[in-house]
């Protein structure tokens, strides 16, 4: 680092090296280098390491905050990484267990909720529900939940959106892909092993040394070594901060398990469903679904955890191949520590359930351009990042939590224990609150649509009114009053009740027109014959 009195050009930053490829590693270099084309990018990358590669779901904003950004359409990284939609999560089984009632699920949709005279619709409904009405909260506030059920597409046959969703896809192929982008862009991309770190008398980190005998020197280092935390942890010494006692799993066996996508369709959603000791996630993509058990190893041991997911999907435990992942929840005390910037799995990780982890690297991203330094590295600049990084995720660790936490489920040790033993912030606790006393809890200012109005807005306030009343309402939790001032305002529930039946009549009119997931994913992955010219389907277009 250079004299902070510094202030001319020649303190600009001229050179980033990334340590670690996979999905952070390459979505921080196509961002970076479209943010700073002139800046110098080289990526070290060890062969032959294997990769994670649980994110395989997302959430809504990776277009417009990422892909957008890099000026990439939606239809070319999705026909390049086998992607499909995802409108929601369906949560199975974590109200009551399988034997109680296997049948018994909810969805967590997006989009934000629609309000009626300065109120969410969750709180007409939650007066319906004290006058008799037993509609699911989902069912009567949102769109979607009988178009998920059906099976049917988001888009329609000429690509128009016609809902709020994300995708699945396989996070190898998105890493390849982006690789590609980024070295088509200039980006360095080095094959070899890191053997030592060389710190500045500072304690800067001055360049990185490789086993090839190369020295990478450069202003910024970005870690993306993920769990090993080779560069933030193992280099700077910058302490990990562990929250086991506020999530306790602590490990996954995941596996692709085939599919019959022609006789079953594809799910537009991710399933999340609970286990004994844990939950398993299911990814539908064309002729396979990504799953995984994620667990928690002081209630089932990792062979117990394989011979429960091969019990759920009837696979052969002694033939399944599996990725077998130990991990801390957690984060850095400091995601950005002198002239080294920690993104992905070595800044952060929270158990997948809410599919937070790539959304994790692109906002992280999306802050460090927001304040990229020079090289006096203004501590202010690291400090707003760090705070910024700190909200993000300690508000997801308590959004995932809560899933937990308010189960009523108290038939295994791990369900009892995630009941009544977890350690709950404070921040989650005043929601809670909130939530039992009417009031609407993180109201995000939105535009006419129902979507947020900038990222900014958004990364304050991702987990909306819709978020808490879609898994609360679902795992039986609902308000203890009604908010009083809505028992007097007679017009706004005359209002509201216009506003459920234009739900139901929306979703009628979709479901009569929309094609199958099944079908649209086929057709938009060129699987079978492209349908004849001037069709519906030729030259898709957004």
């Amino acid at each position: 680092m250079i004299d902070s009195t510094v202030r001319s050009d020649t303190a600009r930053i001229e050179s980033v090296v990334i340590l670690g490829g996979g999905t952070a590693g390459w979505m921080a270099a196509s961002y970076l280098k479209k943010a700073f084309p002139d800046i110098r990018i080289t990526l070290l990358e060890a062969p032959g390491l294997p990769k994670i590669g649980v994110g395989e779901a997302t959430i809504p904003n990776l277009q417009s905050v990422f892909f957008d950004f890099l000026g990439i359409p939606e239809q070319e990284w999705m026909r390049e990484c086998n992607a499909s939609f995802k409108c929601g999560i369906k949560f199975k089984n974590w109200r009551q267990p399988p034997a109680v009632n296997p049948h018994e699920s909810y969805y967590h949709l997006f989009g934000i909720l629609k309000a009626c005279d300065g109120l969410p619709l969750s709180h007409y409904w939650s007066l319906n529900r004290e006058r008799g009405d037993d509609e699911p909260f989902a069912y009567a506030c949102y769109r979607e939940p009988p178009l998920l059920d059906a099976k049917l597409s988001p888009r329609t046959r000429d690509f128009r959106r016609t809902m709020y969703y994300a995708w699945h896809f396989d996070a190898h192929l998105v890493a390849a892909y982006l690789c590609r982008v980024a070295t088509g862009w200039g980006v360095e991309h080095i094959q070899d092993r890191l053997t030592r770190v060389e710190r500045e008398a500072d304690g800067a980190i001055a360049a990185l040394h490789t086993e090839q005998g190369r020295r990478l020197d450069g202003d910024l280092f970005i870690d993306c070594s993920g769990f090993r935390r080779l560069l933030v942890g193992e280099a700077l010494g910058e302490p990990f901060l562990d929250m086991s006692d506020y999530l306790l799993c602590d490990g996954a066996v995941a596996s692709p398990v085939p599919h019959d996508d022609a006789a079953n369709g594809v799910e537009p959603f991710t399933s999340s469903i609970a286990r004994d000791a844990g939950w398993t996630w299911k990814v539908p993509l064309l002729g396979r679904f990504g799953s995984g058990y994620v667990y928690s190893s002081h209630f089932v041991s990792e062979d117990g955890a394989i011979r429960d997911f091969c019990r759920l999907w009837g696979l052969d435990p002694d033939t399944t191949r599996f990725n077998k992942i130990r991990f801390r929840v957690g984060r850095n005390r400091r995601s950005w520590v002198r002239n080294c910037v920690s993104i992905g799995l070595s800044s952060c990780f929270l158990e997948p359930l809410e599919s937070t982890g790539i959304y994790f690297i692109y906002a992280a991203l999306y802050q460090l351009a927001k304040h990229f330094p020079d090289r006096t590295f203004d501590p202010v600049l690291a400090d707003r990042f760090n705070e910024a990084i700190e909200v993000m995720y300690d508000d997801s660790r308590d959004f995932v939590q809560m899933h937990y936490c308010c189960s009523p489920r108290e038939d295994t040790p791990f369900w009892r224990a995630n009941r009544h033993d977890l350690r709950i912030s404070d921040s989650l606790r005043h929601k809670l609150e909130s939530y039992k006393a009417g009031l609407p809890v993180n109201m995000p200012i939105t535009d006419v649509d129902g979507y947020y109005t900038n990222f900014e807005a958004e990364f304050q306030n991702f987990w909306t009114n819709g978020s808490f009343y879609c898994i609360l309402a679902g795992l039986g939790s609902h308000p203890d009053r009604i908010l009083p001032r809505l028992r007097h305002a007679v017009g706004s529930q005359q209002t509201a009740a216009g506003m459920f039946a234009n739900i139901k009549r929306e979703s009628a009119e979709l479901a009569a027109t929309l094609p199958t997931n099944y079908d649209f994913l086929m057709e938009f992955h060129s699987r079978r014959p492209a349908q004849p010219a001037g069709s519906e389907l030729a030259g898709m277009a957004r």
